[in-house]
């Protein structure tokens, strides 16, 4: 099942990247995430990923680490549909997905809502161009 894989390629590691998406990015929202993106091209990829859980809404790094698990693991569940819809498009996109609520949900919550907010990316990513 190397479509379920999640692999150093597709994170998005460089500062200069990431706050190119917090400034010029623009966002889909699905209570409790907030998707970033920004179309990009000559990526390996479909898609470039990172995930951000506040340090304000959680002060106990335990808990950023958790939700960020579980987004991870939505994200790498639902990423063989979520490439599929992008080749079908001929795009790339660079994405963040931040974590904007004070109560912890659960995997199952977490999933629907990155579901959503992918499905809603695709559908504005087509629009967009």
């Amino acid at each position: 099942m190397s479509g379920y894989s999640f692999k150093k390629g597709e994170r998005i590691t460089s500062r200069k990247i990431l706050s190119s998406l917090f400034t010029r990015g623009e966002s889909v929202y699905v209570h409790p995430l907030r998707i970033l993106y920004r179309v990009s091209s000559g990526d390996r990829y479909p898609a470039a990923f990172a995930v951000s859980v506040p340090k304000r809404l959680f002060r106990k790094a335990v808990d950023r680490n958790l939700l960020k698990r579980r987004i991870r693991e939505a994200y790498r569940m639902r990423k063989p549909d979520f490439y599929s819809g992008l080749h079908a498009m001929g795009r790339q996109v660079q994405l963040v997905v931040l974590y904007q609520d004070q109560k912890k949900f659960d995997y199952f919550s977490i999933e629907d809502a990155l579901r959503k907010g992918l499905e809603k990316l695709l559908q504005e990513i087509s629009g967009v161009h």
